[in-house]
């Protein structure tokens, strides 16, 4: 009784207690507060806003462009003093043209305001490859938001069941302290009648303190259990969480391995968003391409020019620009061959994550049938060492075997509901790991 009190206290006091229904974080619970709180996911979700917001860059670029100038210049420069008075409407012919005038002018001041529209006619597809690739970054980044989104499912969910099991595990380990102490005061009680040897009693107290001491381990793999699942959720170590207690795992049915390759290929969102950055890619010689070709620009502008500040001597004017680079020291054409590498690069990361997601798919596949194995034949096991343990305790009880023999049936039951526990967890774990490998896994209902 003591060391289950004890336990109960450890756990009460480290949030790992099982508590009533009314306390209790369901695995539900967990995941949904996880997908708002895990920082992993969050500044995944930035990154998608991020790639949203290039996109909105990369559209802007269609639309005019209007800028605002102004400038003040003070020249003695003759053709800038000539200039200002032509902008200012202030020449006079009568002084304005003497060779003088015009040799030497004298410093001159203007203040300029301009305000000018630009738009862009004909870009050579640069535009609409720069929309179309930061598209596809946005589709990217949203399947891999997705694909966080999973992973951030399968962490809490694991962390989950780790915890549970490691909370039931200490339960076992009381239930042997348990055991142990009985057989202690037993065998007291039996020398203290004569009816045993002090060896025995010696024995059972061995036992007690070497089980004892594997429940403080099971306790403190608790506690550790308990700190990661709040860490997979994003919450503080020092806050409170209830769990239910462990329930056996519910066998899902397992289709071919086949089918969940192809599944997997089908679904993953990862796979999809590397096939998007392989459009993006596409996407990216097509803007290189554009360095080649001819650029056509309207502008449109008004200006005004004061000797003081001021809006005096408006004038507009419209034009159209045609302009094409003819040589940049090969940078464009250096530009083209690595927008060529980045497309064959994502290419092949395309084909080797393909591999990467089938590797997961089987191992996950075989760790489960692997664990469905164990766990059946662990099931088998514990109910066979409890009728070991039940007919161990007859035949102590009637003096026809010694204590080793009741200690050894029972450790060997201890193991047995370790094993089945272990096996469970790792079933649990795998159907989760499966459904992640796959692409299929979503919060729990």
């Amino acid at each position: 009784m003591q060391i289950k009190l004890a336990l109960s206290l450890v756990l009460a006091t480290c949030s790992l207690s099982v508590a009533t229904a009314e306390g209790v974080t369901t695995l539900d619970q967990a995941v949904r507060y996880g997908l708002r709180h895990n920082l992993e996911l969050k500044a995944s979700g930035e990154q998608a806003r991020s790639a949203r917001a290039r996109l909105g860059v990369a559209r802007a670029g269609r639309f005019p462009q209007l800028n605002a100038r102004y400038l003040v210049q003070r020249s003695d420069n003759p053709l800038n003093a000539f200039a200002d008075k032509l902008n200012t409407r202030s020449v006079n012919p009568a002084t304005d043209f003497s060779a003088s005038a015009l040799n030497d002018p004298g410093a001159s001041t203007v203040n300029a305001t301009e305000i000018a529209v630009q738009l862009p006619i004909y870009t050579g597809g640069k535009l609409s490859a720069a929309i179309r690739g930061a598209r596809y970054h946005e589709q990217a980044a949203d399947l891999n938001l997705d694909r966080m989104r999973q992973q951030t499912v399968f962490r809490i969910m694991r962390a989950y069941y780790v915890a549970q099991a490691a909370i039931h595990g200490g339960q076992i380990a009381a239930d042997a302290v348990a055991a142990a102490r009985e057989h202690v005061e037993t065998t007291r009680r039996l020398v203290r009648e004569g009816r045993i040897v002090v060896s025995d009693r010696m024995t059972a107290e061995l036992n007690l303190a070497a089980v004892e001491s594997a429940s403080e381990q099971a306790i403190n793999r608790a506690r550790l259990a308990l700190d990661q699942l709040k860490l997979a959720m994003g919450m503080s170590v020092d806050e409170h969480i209830d769990l239910p207690p462990w329930q056996e795992v519910v066998v899902r049915p397992l289709d071919p391995l086949s089918v969940l390759e192809q599944r997997a290929l089908a679904t993953r969102t990862d796979l999809a968003a590397a096939r998007s950055m392989t459009s993006a890619g596409r996407a990216g010689i097509d803007e290189a391409h554009a360095a080649f070709k001819p650029q056509v620009s309207l502008i449109a502008s008004s200006d005004w020019y004061s000797r003081h500040f001021g809006f005096a001597a408006n004038s507009q004017s419209i034009m159209g620009v045609v302009s094409m680079n003819l040589f940049s020291g090969n940078r464009d054409t250096h530009e083209l061959a690595a927008a060529r590498n980045r497309e064959t690069e994502s290419e092949l990361r395309v084909m080797g994550l393909e591999q990467v997601i089938l590797n997961q798919v089987r191992a996950a596949y075989y760790n489960l049938k692997e664990a469905m194995a164990r766990r059946k034949i662990a099931m088998a096991n514990v109910s066979r060492a409890r009728a070991t343990v039940r007919l161990v305790k007859e035949r102590y009880g009637e003096g026809r075997t010694i204590l080793l023999d009741v200690l050894s049936a029972e450790q060997l039951l201890v193991s047995a509901r370790n094993e089945k526990l272990a096996s469970s967890l790792d079933l649990a774990t795998n159907q989760t790991a499966l459904r992640l490998a796959e692409g299929t896994l979503a919060p729990p209902q």
